[in-house]
């Protein structure tokens, strides 16, 4: 039977409180900590100490766990160390002698935080939310992924040519019976086969780490996909939920030798993966900014539409956040969006569903163009920033777009249309980068920036199985 490993965690849910995180640690014979950041795309990256050096004012002054510079870049300010965030303590599942803590990052002679650190940026969103009124952003998140057998790729020399072969009991190239449907989405058991993985990712999440997860289900391709819905949480909770779960279901498919992906557009043929920005703005405990029982299309307020305006204008500026690898756009190729808004559409990149009638508390906005590649912390700032600037220049996002007609055609908009191309997002962010300003550091969009062209630039010249196969006797 096809299961992850999995140890009964007792933690439950965070830890609270940095007393809290001292006294599991002495009671549970905790043994090592796990120090986990972040770098500019979102990669993390760890350093592991003994529980015996953590202690009060490892929360205050930050602890250094080794030379950061290799991961994070350096500084002319001095010396980086970690800062422990005491709410993200969790028992690591499979290593229960060890528990993970989120760290920021801050400058060591001077207690400042460090500005590539890309999980301050969801904290310095928090300034034009508050700026225009707003208590919090609250973003529940949907995520794809692929879980497969096996996969092999050829990376022995780079000029030789590369290729890689995936393995999965749900392709249709292979021999299980498995996969008799075109439309992978919600299949139910035998052909879910990977409904037991996902139910150990959901405890872990839950259990483990304190992020619930709402629900679960086989993603759209029939090859393997998963979904995983995580429930709403203030903006950087939220950015937190979704580079856990990345860590979660990697580590418990690894466990068992097999291989998942968060890359988007993995199978050629199938859909891509996708990463659903479920997000509502609040003044208070009990007033939803985007919720109006009045209005008669889907009981969206000024606010929200002006919000939804926001997203559209700058839409081909968030790709670069949203959609930031090169594999990114064959994903949209493959499932192209509208740029627009509606209630009924799929195909539109901001929906507002109206599931129920009268339910202020569920009233959110949709942004259904990011993909899992991306670092959710720098994602989900250039999101809200975006729907904050729609806010203050009410932007009108203009009429809805009407519900997908059977041929398939979009409708003509007023906004401009996605990039094409990682470039073109770069380049997009040239003629509009205002309002990021104060949210994403100089210091650290430079760097993302540099990174991104990089990797734009090794694609052009990569050669493909594709074009070895039709190219190469020409």
């Amino acid at each position: 039977m096809y299961l992850f490993l999995f140890v009964e965690n007792e933690v439950g849910e965070n830890i609270m409180a940095v007393d809290s995180v001292l006294k599991y640690m002495a009671t549970n014979e905790i043994r090592w900590v796990d120090l986990q950041f972040f770098d500019v795309t979102g990669k993390m990256n760890k350093v592991t100490v003994s529980s015996k050096i953590i202690e009060e004012a490892s929360f205050t002054k930050g602890i250094h766990g080794a030379d950061l510079s290799p991961a994070l870049g350096g500084t002319e300010a001095g010396e980086l160390v970690l800062l422990p965030d005491p709410d993200t303590a969790a028992r690591l599942p499979w290593e229960v002698s060890t528990i993970r803590l989120l760290c920021d990052v801050i400058v060591a002679t001077t207690n400042e935080r460090y500005l590539k650190d890309s999980r301050y940026v969801s904290e310095r969103i928090e300034t034009n939310l508050k700026a225009l009124g707003v208590k919090e952003a609250r973003i529940g998140s949907t995520a794809e992924f692929y879980i497969f057998d096996t996969v092999t790729v050829d990376r022995t020399t780079e000029g030789r040519g590369s290729g890689t072969l995936i393995d999965s009991r749900e392709a249709y190239w292979g021999p299980s019976a498995l996969s008799s449907e075109k439309n992978g989405a919600y299949l139910a058991q035998p052909f879910d086969s990977m409904y037991p993985a996902r139910i150990q990712v959901g405890e872990s999440m839950e259990e483990g780490f304190g992020y619930t997860v709402e629900k679960h289900f086989h993603g759209r391709s029939p090859t393997s996909q998963q979904g995983v819905t995580l429930r709403a949480y203030p903006l950087q909770t939220a950015a937190d939920a979704v580079q856990t779960l990345k860590f979660v279901v990697r580590n418990l498919a690894n466990a068992v030798n097999s291989n998942a992906t968060f890359m988007p557009y993995p199978i050629k043929g199938e859909k891509g993966n996708m990463l659903q920005m479920h997000q509502s703005l609040w003044k208070s405990a009990d007033n939803n900014i985007f919720y109006d029982g009045g209005d008669s299309y889907a009981q969206i307020s000024n606010s929200g539409r002006y919000y939804i305006g926001g997203l559209l204008e700058h839409a081909p500026v968030l790709c670069l956040f949203t959609n930031p690898t090169t594999n990114s756009y064959k994903r949209l190729a493959v499932d192209s969006k509208t740029v627009g808004w509606s209630r009924d559409s799929k195909d539109a990149i901001v929906q507002v569903p109206l599931t129920r009638k009268n339910y202020k508390e569920g009233r959110y906005i949709t942004f259904a163009l990011p993909d899992p590649s991306a670092n959710a912390y720098l994602a989900y700032a250039a999101i809200v920033a975006a729907g904050l600037d729609g806010i203050k220049k009410k932007i009108d996002p203009g009429d809805p777009v009407e519900k997908e007609s059977t041929s398939k055609k979009k409708k003509k908009t007023e906004w401009k249309e996605l990039p094409g191309t990682l470039y073109e997002s770069i380049e997009a962010l040239e003629s509009d980068p205002t309002f990021l300003k104060g949210v994403i550091p100089t210091e650290l969009l430079e760097e993302y920036l540099d990174i991104k062209l990089k990797e734009y630039s090794n694609s052009k010249t990569a050669i493909s199985a594709w074009e070895m196969r039709h190219y190469f006797n020409v």
